[in-house]
């Protein structure tokens, strides 16, 4: 059973040597140079790539401005309170 796996195995690394197409592991990698499809990929990939770090920064920004807004209308009524007094 080793020798059939082994074999099956070696077909294949063959079948897809034989194919560089099929073998090609990105996108770019069958454009030809100076497409505009590069381009294309690239900048959507960029864009994936800040996708996140985007989301988490208006998020986090989000939470700060509603932090320093509690804690500056705690200091406004602690003000008010012991003004009354």
């Amino acid at each position: 059973m080793k020798r059939f796996e082994t074999i099956t195995a070696a077909l294949a690394a063959s079948a897809i040597a034989a194919a560089p197409g099929i073998a090609s592991a990105c996108a770019m990698c069958g454009l030809s140079p100076g497409d505009h499809a590069g381009h294309a990929y690239n900048t959507s990939v960029l864009f994936m790539l800040a996708g996140p770090y985007v989301t988490f920064g208006l998020i986090g920004g989000l939470i700060l401005f509603l932090w320093h807004r509690a804690k500056r209308t705690e200091r406004v009524e602690t003000e008010l309170s012991g003004a009354k007094r």
